[in-house]
């Protein structure tokens, strides 16, 4: 994977990510983002061919809050959602 800062300003970001599976962590990251109040919008589009290269973006509410936290703190979640749910499986499965 590869990243690209394309804009970074107050309460917006928009990356340029190559190399990597479209939809897998940047839906679940968009869908996360979005549980955020703070966040007014996330999403991404294919730059170039839907394999090579997706544009992601999020947008605050307020130019002053945080983006990157918010990143921060979606990231997180999903950590957290996905060890949950290694252990919950674990269980079951064994």
């Amino acid at each position: 994977m590869e990243i690209e800062i394309l804009k970074n300003e107050n309460g917006y970001a928009k990356i340029n990510i190559k190399k990597t599976d479209p939809h897998t962590l940047f839906n679940i990251l968009r869908d996360e983002l979005m549980q955020d109040p703070k966040v007014d919008f996330s999403g991404y589009w294919r730059n170039e061919s839907f394999y090579e290269s997706i544009i992601f973006q999020v947008r605050m509410k307020d130019e002053s809050a945080d983006h990157i936290q918010a990143i921060n703190s979606a990231l997180e979640r999903i950590k957290e959602h996905a060890s949950e749910f290694m252990d919950l499986c674990k269980i079951k499965l064994a």
